[in-house]
């Protein structure tokens, strides 16, 4: 696959041996041991403070990759085979929020955003203290400046006019990549994801340094259906076969051998909503209304209907590729259960 980050071959390596322990039915025996095998007593962490909290965030990290969020634990003695039953046993999973933070793994970010470093001459013109709008701005009996984060509220100013760009920004990943600012830190330095805002893009998923930001998963309700012989069919996205190195035959080949009956490319919807689109926005110029927008991307409805609704009279009503090529599949196996395969976490929105 392609990685482009150690994040990501975590994430994956914890997913490959959760599935590896499903398939040879060692899930609900083993999982409970899971994070010491994958922390063991000597081991050393990285970025944790210690192999016990390693474990914990093992263990928290497991819980979005069976389908539940930080919001399903109500006592935290509760085993991880305790999930993986829950998650083997229910009819579905339909939750609002389709990512979550792990609060175990986050706050390890700095809390404020701007520090003065070593560079800092401790000038007499002392830029930074006359342009801070909230005095936080103290100074050292060497003369160098310091700031009080207490007082201070990043606003930046400092940073604008140091003349010797001593005063520097430190990003939060998740929070510098939001598009749209749904993600912010509690009282205990630990981001929160404001569903109200949020547009399901996934940008923080793949900024997070320390992999705290999941999708939601529901690779064990379809596994288990699989086990279960239930008739599913695969819709597949083109861009999937961009994260194999694997000829496109192979990954379809991987696929059908997990026990799908189809699968289906959704370049084919892609035609049949490409055709409705064109029509629509003919009806539409004709009508007098100047442009219409595509409705093929979720993050982009989101978006119009979340923090621009006077755009909304002008998207498409066309389903998206997703859509047609569901129904395309409906409508030849009305007794099957369609299942998308894609990288885009708004696409189950």
């Amino acid at each position: 696959m392609a990685f482009t980050n150690n994040v990501m071959i975590v994430r994956h390596g914890l997913m490959a041996k959760l599935v590896k322990l499903w398939k040879e039915n060692r899930l609900l025996d083993e999982i409970d041991r899971l994070p010491i095998e994958l922390s063991p007593r000597k081991s050393k962490v990285i970025g944790r403070c210690c192999v016990h909290k390693e474990r914990a965030v093992w263990k928290y990290k497991t819980l979005p990759l069976l389908g539940f969020d930080m919001q399903d634990e109500v006592d935290e003695l509760t085993p991880l085979s305790e999930y993986a039953k829950r998650a083997l046993l229910r009819s579905e999973n339909k939750k609002e929020n389709l990512m979550c933070v792990v609060d175990e793994a986050c706050s390890s970010c700095v809390q404020v955003n701007y520090e003065i470093t070593n560079l800092c001459r401790g000038c007499v013109a002392r830029s930074c203290y006359m342009n801070c709008p909230k005095d936080a701005i103290q100074f050292k009996k060497n003369g160098q400046a310091r700031i009080d984060h207490d007082t201070c509220i990043s606003c930046g100013k400092c940073h604008q006019n140091c003349p010797y760009h001593a005063i520097v920004y430190i990003p939060i990943p998740c929070e510098e990549v939001c598009p749209v600012k749904a993600i912010s830190k509690d009282e205990y330095g630990v981001e929160h994801i404001d569903e109200s805002k949020c547009i399901y893009c996934g940008k923080c998923i793949n900024a997070c340094p320390f992999g705290a930001i999941f999708e939601i998963s529901q690779v064990f309700d379809i596994l288990q259906r699989l086990r279960n012989k239930e008739k599913m069919i695969a819709i597949v996205a083109p861009s999937i076969l961009a994260q194999f190195s694997a000829p496109v035959e192979s990954v379809y080949g991987a696929i059908k051998a997990m026990g799908f009956e189809e699968i289906v490319e959704v370049a084919q919807g892609a035609m049949e909503t490409t055709r409705r689109e064109a029509e629509e926005l003919k009806e539409k110029l004709e009508e007098g209304q100047p442009f219409m927008t595509t409705s093929c991307c979720p993050s982009y409805v989101q978006l119009a209907e979340k923090h621009i609704p006077d755009l909304k009279k002008y998207i498409s009503s066309t389903g998206s590729p997703m859509y047609y090529t569901a129904r395309l599949v409906k409508e030849k196996h009305p007794d099957a259960k369609v299942v998308f395969i894609g990288p885009c976490v708004a696409k189950r929105k």
